[in-house]
């Protein structure tokens, strides 16, 4: 995946808020702990691929990203049970929370990475590679590849949940009609506005209607022009 890392982060971590850690967390955007678990979850939905700073500018063999030990499900599990037993022991219950959703989110990284790229959820017992779907070389620029290919439209669905849910879309229409039942004036503004707006959309498809019919009289009066000329030249 290439957009919906963070998204999918996001959205993880609310719904653990929300349930595994719901007695622990009040999830109000302006709750401290909260946000502080939130952020643990966009860290940590985007760190893996902190190694493709590695692959790019040190490793001299452009080892694929996806084989170091940062995409290794096994490495995120150990952080998580450790991260468990870590807060256990020392009583701290705010660590366990934070460190268990960012070591969760990493590993909703590697889920959305065998989609369409490879990783190795038995390593170290087998190195064999999982993926879901393969994306075939098309394109010389391998991001175009992903982009053209259809489980695109899988990042573009965990991007919009995210983006409606963020930006509380359910609440924010509900306050808007709210607002229009109570408000004479902005009912008088949305009216001229939709006036507008309709005026707009009649114009510009009479003139696609009227471009398209002349077009198609060019299109015949160069085909008559063409015969004519054909039959004098005969």
């Amino acid at each position: 995946m290439l957009l919906a890392h963070a998204p999918a982060g996001y959205l993880l971590t609310r719904f653990l808020t929300r349930t595994v850690f719901k007695k622990s967390i009040d999830p109000e955007r302006s709750n401290r702990f909260y946000q502080a678990v939130m952020f643990a979850g966009l860290i940590g939905a985007i760190l893996p691929d902190v190694d493709f700073i590695y692959h790019l500018f040190f490793d001299p063999n452009k080892t694929p990203h996806h084989s170091y030990i940062t995409h290794m499900p096994i490495l995120w599990i150990s952080l998580t049970v450790l991260s468990i037993v870590t807060g256990k022991l020392f009583k701290n219950s705010n660590f366990t929370i934070v460190s268990v959703t960012a070591c969760l989110s990493a590993l909703l990284h590697l889920v959305c990475d065998t989609i369409t790229g490879v990783i190795y959820w038995l390593y170290p017992l087998n190195n064999k590679a999982f993926n879901v779907f393969s994306v075939s070389d098309i394109h010389i620029w391998w991001v175009q590849n992903y982009l053209s290919h259809w489980t695109f439209l899988i990042e573009i669905a965990i991007v919009f949940l995210a983006m409606v849910i963020f930006l509380r879309v359910k609440e924010t229409a509900a306050y808007l009609m709210f607002l229009f039942r109570r408000s004479v004036r902005l009912r008088g503004i949305l009216m001229r506005m939709t006036v507008c707006f309709t005026a707009i959309v009649i114009i510009l498809l009479v003139g696609l209607v009227r471009f398209d019919i002349d077009k198609k009289i060019l299109k015949k009066l160069s085909v008559k022009a063409k015969v004519i000329k054909t039959a004098f030249s005969q």
